[in-house]
């Protein structure tokens, strides 16, 4: 049985093939970041029902599946494949006759599809089969062509539906954009175009080629302009938003929900969610939230650095932290409106900092967004030695504007080569709820490496936020390790950093097991 829609080829037991990542339905494109948590529970009740040989509740489901998504291919080929268990065809082939015509169009796929083996034998099976051949080049009656959009360096770029698909499996947009080459070309003439920060030092770099620049970063702003950074600051960076149909239905508001495929990304939004009794951080949201946790995580293994302000979550001169945990997902400013925009900015620096080959190869390797959090850590005033990067010192729950060092910054990250890349590690963030029965917590994590590097890497454990004495790191093979925590009593979150790195580099950016008392998830 297959499920997915405009997928990448999830399935189970067998792919489901589709004719597009692009939308085509009579639900329109914008609407799917509201239906994916539907859609996506569908797909798991269909995974269960196929799991337990249950036709009916197969067919009930695809039949909810298409309510959702009026026209889709993939669910309508499902109810196929349900129908065809029944003891006459014509059912069936009705639903396969429209899962092609709306774009199911994988021949061979349909020819050896085991679900649909009574009625294989039909005629109208054949012909049916014929069709999808014959129609497989084709878009679907009404399908938008998808276009590449032609995104010139330096300059702002409009997204729209036809620039745009959505995939359901990794719920987020994919942008469908190239880079053309922007008209500050010459070392000389971005280097007196510069005005971030370190401008000096950076200048000079930019001036005699061992500086990247900003030549294929891209900035997005997710606060409608609140805090909008100045993007002329830094020569050929470029700027992608959405249209207006877009932000009418909200699309580029608040948390993620974009993958811009071969870009370094650098982006913010600077709110918060309000209501009349209390007021949560997006990052805090996001936490209690699978599918908008999921987003950021899958951008930050796409190259893309996020910065929020923490607002009232976290007020370190008052003792107030309301976050269950930290992620390296996203980074914080203490503060609110605005906070952001000088960890956008020394971001932005840093990248161009880069040498042109370690730049290369930090986005090929989709490691640019751990790379930032690397370099925010290691520089932060105070963090002078590897073994102050280990500690409480380097990794608080937001970032202050008075920590941050960008001259620091972007020498250490001009200084870095392909070789001296610090790796990063899986899981990113792992959050366990205490409750007052837990007297202890027995917790075990593999820990691996995201990408491939030369050799094994190195890893160590430390306790960077909470009290150390309640928690026993007994570290194993090749990442593994077991947490022993003392939960008796337990009202401060206790934090767990991972650290990897290469016979090369220096310890990564971190990854965090977070454990924490219910109460603070709540807000109590």
């Amino acid at each position: 049985m297959k499920y997915g829609i405009r997928s990448l080829a999830t399935c189970v037991g067998v792919v489901a093939f589709c004719a597009s990542l692009h939308a085509a339905d009579a639900v329109g494109l914008y609407d799917y970041p509201r239906l994916h948590l539907r859609h996506s529970l569908l797909r798991v009740q269909l995974m269960n029902a196929v799991r337990s040989g249950n036709i009916t509740n197969m067919e009930a489901v695809c039949r909810q599946g298409l309510e959702l998504m009026p026209g889709d291919a993939t669910w309508q080929y499902n109810l196929a494949c349900a129908l065809a268990y029944r003891a006459t065809p014509d059912a069936a082939l009705d639903a396969l006759d429209k899962a092609v015509k709306a774009g199911f169009r994988n021949a061979s796929a349909i020819e050896r599809d085991g679900d649909l083996k009574r009625i294989s034998s039909t005629d109208r099976f054949k012909a049916i089969v014929q069709e999808a051949r014959d129609t497989a080049d084709l878009p679907a009656p009404g399908q938008a062509i998808p276009m590449t959009a032609r995104l010139t360096q330096g300059t702002r770029l409009v997204l729209t539906k036809a620039n745009l698909a959505w995939d359901f499996d990794r719920g987020l947009y994919i942008a469908n954009f190239r880079f053309l080459r922007g008209a500050v070309e010459s070392p000389e003439a971005r280097a007196a175009i510069y005005d971030g920060p370190a401008k000096e030092v950076l200048a000079a770099w930019l001036a005699d080629g061992t500086a990247a620049g900003n030549g294929g970063d891209i900035y997005v702003n997710r606060d409608r302009n609140h805090s909008r950074i100045k993007t002329g600051a830094f020569p050929l960076l470029s700027e992608l938003c959405f249209d207006a149909e877009a932000r009418g239905k909200g699309v580029d508001n608040a948390m993620p929900n974009t993958l811009y495929p071969g870009a370094a990304v650098v982006g913010n939004a600077s709110l918060a969610i309000v209501s009349s009794n209390d007021t949560c951080s997006l990052v805090r949201m996001a936490m209690q939230d699978l599918v908008s946790m999921s987003a950021l995580q899958q951008c930050y293994l796409d190259n893309q650095l996020w910065v929020f302000p923490a607002h009232r979550d976290y007020v370190p001169e008052k003792g107030i932290d309301l976050y269950q945990g930290v992620t390296p997902c996203a980074l914080q400013s203490v503060g609110s409106s605005g906070s952001d925009r000088y960890f956008v900015r020394a971001a932005l620096a840093a990248s161009a900092a880069l040498q042109p080959e370690t730049k290369k190869a930090v986005v090929e390797r989709k490691l640019f967004a751990p790379l930032m959090q690397y370099l925010f850590r290691r520089t932060r005033r105070g963090v002078e030695s590897e073994e102050d990067y280990l500690a409480a010192k380097a990794h608080p729950t937001a970032f202050d504007r008075e920590s941050l060092d960008a001259f620091r910054m972007v020498e250490l990250a001009h200084g870095l080569t392909p070789r001296t890349i610090p790796p990063a590690v899986l899981p990113l963030s792992a959050f366990v709820p205490v409750t007052s029965l837990d007297l202890e917590k027995e917790l075990d994590f593999r820990f691996v490496p995201y990408g491939e590097y030369d050799g094994r890497l190195s890893y160590t454990w430390r306790v960077v936020h909470g009290d150390q004495e309640r928690v026993t790191v007994v570290s194993g093979k090749d990442g593994a390790v077991h947490l022993t925590v003392d939960c008796r009593d337990l009202t401060n979150r206790i934090d767990v950093a991972c650290f990897a790195k290469t016979a090369d580099s220096g310890w990564g950016a971190p990854s965090f097991v977070s454990i924490y008392p219910q109460k603070t998830a709540v807000g109590d």
